[in-house]
């Protein structure tokens, strides 16, 4: 008997339906079905009463499944206080964040917890989708994100470090790059490198919000994932990008930066457990990055 079969049981149990059962859990329904019928086969009776068109459980089934519930319950508590434990003593600090965080906002923040803190190994994932780092974050794989919102996850505390706004990159020799700003109008009709949306979602939505209502929008027939790629195909003229402000930092030869004169605010910030809170070593990583942000948000003044 293992987790996997008690798991699918549970899902046939709730569901009382095979197909809907094995989609819930990410099997084929002739695999979830022999899942169950080998948990039966161990036991020595069976769980459920099976027609072709009707599942019920049986007397037995109904006991096994509160008992089932109570152990799947008692696990996620052990791994969730085995995790408060671990990072409690932390002699590692466990890091998940976007481009923007891991390539420009917490390099100077590594170095200065590094001298206080030299006996605590960092450890760094880069991961784009927000979704993906709270889920990270609840099982334990991290202990802080930094990353941009929607976050909406119960025992997650997330707390907004900046705003920034939203930049144009062109060539240096293109008719634009002289301009103090621009208005959006002044990109229809040009060629647009932009973000795919399955992998970064919100910089896509960002960027359909600022080109919105125009008449002749920017063909975009490019999209890249990566900030440098963008900077790169912008110098040889393919097309122009919009990119948040944190890039137009980047030393990008070829590449002038030129700020949107209207349009979305991007809004940046860190997650932790809150169960975490207390935590002497996280706390004092939480306030090295808002006194970064800070500094950032003196640099590049108001964003609203």
């Amino acid at each position: 008997m293992d987790l996997r079969q008690i798991r699918c049981f549970i899902a046939v149990a709730e569901e009382l339906h095979f197909r809907r059962a094995a989609e819930r859990v990410g099997l084929a329904q002739t695999a979830l079905s022999a899942q169950v019928k080998r948990l039966e086969d161990e036991l020595g009776y069976p769980l459920l009463f099976r027609t072709t068109r009707h599942v019920s459980l049986t007397q037995a089934g109904a006991v096994f499944l509160d008992e089932s519930r109570a152990v799947l319950s008692r696990l996620d508590l052990a791994v969730d206080r085995a995790g408060a434990a671990a990072s409690s003593g932390l002699d590692r600090l466990r890091i998940g964040g976007i481009d923007a965080a891991l390539v420009w906002f917490l390099p100077p923040i590594f170095t200065a917890f590094q001298k206080r803190h030299p006996g605590i190994r960092l450890q760094l994932t880069e991961v784009s989708a927000s979704a993906v780092q709270l889920e990270e974050l609840v099982r334990h794989r991290i202990d802080l994100c930094f990353f941009r919102p929607p976050v909406d996850r119960d025992g997650v505390q997330w707390e907004l470090l900046f705003e920034e706004r939203m930049f144009v990159a062109l060539a240096e020799d293109d008719p634009l790059a002289q301009e103090a700003r621009l208005d959006t109008a002044q990109l229809s009709g040009r060629k647009l490198i932009s973000y795919p949306r399955h992998s970064r979602p919100y910089l896509a939505n960002i960027v359909d919000t600022c080109l919105a209502g125009l008449k002749n929008p920017p063909v975009s027939d490019l999209q890249v994932l990566d900030k440098s790629t963008l900077l790169r195909l912008v110098s040889e003229g393919t097309g122009i990008g919009l990119i948040p402000q944190w890039v137009s930092e980047i030393e990008a030869h070829g590449v002038r930066f030129v700020p949107l004169n209207a349009g979305p605010v991007l809004q940046f910030g860190v997650a932790w457990r809150e169960r975490d809170r207390d935590s002497e070593t996280l706390g004092y990583f939480l306030d090295l990055a808002r006194h970064r942000a800070n500094e950032i948000e003196a640099r590049f003044g108001s964003a609203s």
